[in-house]
């Protein structure tokens, strides 16, 4: 079994992780700027539904 070295994260997560890092170094930089995107986008989706869930 491999050590987790995220801590606190799932095994499916840090696979997720994992999987990121290998395939960042071979992207180019549109491919790349599009994903910071795309990762931005899902992370303002997130922070709008927990503030509406609140308020």
């Amino acid at each position: 079994m491999r050590k987790n070295i995220f801590p606190g994260l799932t095994e499916t997560e840090e696979k997720i992780l994992r999987t990121i890092a290998e395939a960042l170094p071979q992207m180019n930089d549109f491919q790349k700027g599009y994903f910071l995107g795309s990762a931005e986008e899902m992370l303002n989706k997130r922070n709008d539904n927990r503030q509406s869930s609140t308020a």
